[in-house]
This record gives structure tokens, C-alpha cells and sequence, in this order.
């Protein structure tokens, strides 16, 4: 990996108010935030936000410990910003706070999805999965013990997301999100209440598309379950959305793409098969081409910010 020198790096914890319960006083809804800034940095940062059951982790080392997302876009000159959402990573799941969860994931529920896809072959374009890191088998292990529980409802997991952003963003200050699978919705919410901080969106396979039945709620308010908290329109920005080949969601983020077409002030599909990205499942952040995605959108980006025209 190219060395990188870095001005600033660290962490901590988003808080909201206090919480009372049978005459107890606990910390209200939180999140911790890991930062790295680069020297001469950006004007502009980059925010990850994790999926599901998942934590900010997942964009620093791979299951086989080659460098995450996060040293791309740090090496780029941007100042990168690490979310573990309320309840996950290093943000503890009180259910006095945030309600009930669901129970942490097992390997029979998520390796078929996430790891062993081809073998299973869950749905048709499993068989085209072939980027896992399969050997050794410390790399499946590895995922599963980054895994967690997540809220029973996406509307509460919004509502958490919602708690937590006027702290988030007077720390990150202008940024563009970087979104994966049930972070998709928190980041739409999130981009409601930032308004002009959020200068842009990369959505990473999210999870959701109008009117759909989901085991933890309905997509009744477009890409998201519930009414946003925030005034502003969180489409009015450009997007990128990334779909891989293998996936489960791929119809999904096609639906959800057509919706996007119609509200985002720029918007752009990276089906990854079509840019020659081939056999990547949901988990594209941990897999053996992440690097290749990530100058994918790194160059939109640049392309982006500097309101060049993008790929279509």
C-alpha cells in the first residue's frame, strides 16, 4: 500500500440528550465516529454509513486485511469521517434507548447471502459470485464476528440516524455519503436533515425501492420507511448508486434507480458488470476487487465535484 501522511486522526462519540428510565438516568441515542484527515486536505469530506447489522469497520481492512475503502479515499486527499450508527460497532445497543433488536445473525442465515453465495445459489445470478476471499477460512469468521444485531423496524433505524446528524454533520462539515444496503435508507434521511453539507451521495447496493414489503417494515415514504425529520429534499444532490452482479438486489436497485432518475439533480447507475466489474456480491467493500469499485467511485467524484460530466 502507498504511504499516506495524515494531519489528524481519532475519535469519538456523537450524543444526544439524556435518557430517563425507572428513575435511571442513561445516555441518550449515540454513535461513534472514527475520523482520518490527510495532509492539505479536501474542502470536501467523505462520511461512510454501514449496513444492517454491520460497522464502520468494514471500510477499514478487508477480511483478509488488504486496505479498505477508507485509505482510498484518504490517499485521494479527502478527509474521511467512519460512522457505527446507533446500537452497532462501538455504539452499545441499550434497549431502554433504542428499542428492541434482533438477534445477533448466524452463519447458516448470512454465509449463503454473503460468503458461499455460488454454492447456494439462493437466486439466479448467485452462480456468477467469485470474489469472495475464500481462503483461509479466518475470512468468513472474520465477517461474521464484524455482524450484529439491528433495530426490529427500518423506521426506527431512521429515527436514530435522524437523532444523531446535527452532530454528525457539525463534525464532518461538507461531505459526501457513502452509503451500503440498509445504511441506503439512513442515508437519505441523513441527506434530509444535511441539506447543503451533503454535496453528494454514493449509494453502495441500498437497501429498499418504493412501496416495498420488507420483513421489518414497508418503503412507504420513497427509498425510505417513514417520513424524514429533516426539511430538506434528500435527492436534490448528485448520486451514484453501485450494484453488483451477484447480488440479491439487483431488481431492487433498479427500482430504486428509476426513482432516483426522476428527483436527483444528476444521477448514475454503476451496474458493475456493464464497466467490466465482474462477480461481486453484496459485501463488494470486503471482496478481492474492492479496489477496482473504489476507483470507480473515486472517478466519479472527481468528476463530480469538479462538475464534469459523468458516466451514464
Amino acid at each position: 500500500m502507498e504511504p499516506y501522511e495524515l494531519a489528524d486522526f481519532g475519535g469519538r462519540f456523537l450524543t444526544t440528550p439524556r435518557r430517563h428510565h425507572e428513575r435511571r438516568t442513561l445516555p441518550g441515542i449515540s454513535a461513534y465516529v472514527e475520523w482520518f484527515v490527510p495532509n492539505r486536505p479536501k474542502n470536501v469530506s467523505i462520511t461512510f454509513v454501514h449496513g444492517g447489522g454491520g460497522q464502520g469497520s468494514e471500510f477499514l481492512r478487508t477480511p483478509d486485511n488488504r486496505p479498505g475503502w477508507a485509505h482510498a479515499f484518504i490517499r485521494a486527499g479527502y478527509p474521511v469521517y467512519i460512522l457505527d450508527r446507533p446500537g452497532h460497532g462501538r455504539s452499545n445497543w441499550d434497549p431502554r434507548v433504542l428499542g428492541p433488536s434482533t438477534p445477533a445473525p448466524d452463519y447458516e442465515t448470512l454465509m449463503p447471502r454473503f460468503v458461499e453465495v455460488a454454492q447456494n445459489g439462493l437466486w439466479p445470478e448467485a452462480a456468477l459470485h467469485a470474489q469472495w476471499p475464500s481462503a483461509p477460512d479466518g475470512n468468513a469468521d472474520r465477517f461474521m464476528a464484524s455482524q450484529g444485531p439491528m433495530a426490529t423496524r427500518l423506521e426506527t433505524s431512521q429515527r436514530h440516524i435522524e437523532a444523531i446528524a446535527p452532530a454528525l454533520f457539525e463534525l464532518t462539515g461538507d461531505t459526501v455519503l457513502i452509503t451500503h444496503s440498509a445504511g441506503g435508507p439512513c442515508g437519505w434521511a441523513l441527506s434530509a436533515s444535511g441539506g447543503s453539507c451533503v454535496k453528494g451521495v454514493i449509494a453502495v447496493e441500498p437497501l429498499g425501492s418504493p412501496g416495498m414489503k420488507h420483513a421489518l417494515g414497508r418503503f412507504d415514504n420513497g427509498l425510505c420507511a417513514a417520513e424524514f425529520a429533516g426539511e430538506h429534499d434528500p435527492y436534490a444532490r448528485p448520486i451514484a448508486m453501485v450494484t453488483g452482479e451477484a447480488t440479491w438486489m439487483r431488481a431492487m436497485n433498479f427500482s430504486a434507480a428509476d426513482f432516483l432518475r426522476k428527483r436527483a439533480s444528476s444521477f448514475v447507475h454503476f451496474d458493475l458488470p456493464a464497466h467490466g466489474i465482474a462477480g461481486n456480491g453484496h459485501m463488494m467493500m470486503s471482496e478481492l476487487n474492492s479496489d477496482q469499485i473504489a476507483g470507480l467511485m473515486l472517478g466519479w467524484l472527481e468528476r463530480t465535484l469538479q462538475n464534469k460530466p459523468t458516466d451514464q
